[in-house]
């Protein structure tokens, strides 16, 4: 049985014909919509993700769409990223996983990583999410807006207000910059009706 590819991330979708055709890194790829839809318009893509059954589903759709993905398994504090290579970058809510500083220098990372020209979309979870709010009622934080779970061996960091936009300056155009409350149903976790609090930023490198 073929496995479907889920529909791309919005943002990705709007501003395709703003980004110009060429290598594409997809930071936490999950179950590749963004990998699939991309590499459907001719975009060569490398994607990376942490769980190894994202990797093979990824590569399982590639094989059977005929398209050409590198995917890898892969730590995104582990991952060599390359510098000044990429028209395209992708890290949608893929960057909540770590602490504060170790998310700082993954977007300094990012920012290094791709050529003038090059557009990047991130997004992440703020303090108006559920989870964060969550958190913080049963744990104490380890860091600003950080939390760590020692039986699930894993960390939290959510986003202040405008933080986002703070982390790109005169080398960087903002095209568009969004914070905004979805309501989705219950998932893994979580039962019923519930918001997330999301921010959402483009940017384009005008300068080195």
């Amino acid at each position: 049985m073929k496995i479907k590819p889920s529909l791309p991330f919005p943002l990705v979708k709007e501003f395709l014909p703003k980004i110009k055709n060429g290598l594409v890194l997809d930071i936490g790829s999950g179950n590749g919509r963004n990998s699939i839809f991309l590499a459907q318009n001719n975009f060569k893509v490398e994607s990376f993700d942490i769980n190894k059954q994202n990797v093979a589903e990824i590569k399982k759709l590639a094989s059977d769409l005929n398209l050409e993905i590198n995917s890898k398994k892969s730590d995104v504090l582990k991952y060599k990223f390359k510098s000044q290579e990429y028209d395209l970058i992708l890290a949608i809510q893929s960057l909540i996983w770590m602490r504060k500083n170790d998310f700082k220098k993954t977007v300094q990372k990012i920012k290094d990583s791709l050529k003038v020209d090059g557009i990047a979309i991130i997004s992440g979870f703020t303090t108006k999410d559920r989870s964060y709010l969550n958190l913080k009622s049963i744990r104490n934080p380890i860091g600003k807006n950080t939390f760590y779970s020692k039986s699930e061996k894993r960390y939290w960091q959510f986003l202040d207000k405008q933080e986002l936009k703070r982390y790109f300056g005169k080398n960087f155009k903002i095209l568009y910059y969004k914070e905004k409350l979805i309501k989705e149903p219950g998932h893994k976790g979580i039962t019923g009706y519930h918001n997330h609090g999301i921010a959402e930023i483009v940017i384009k490198k005008i300068k080195k």
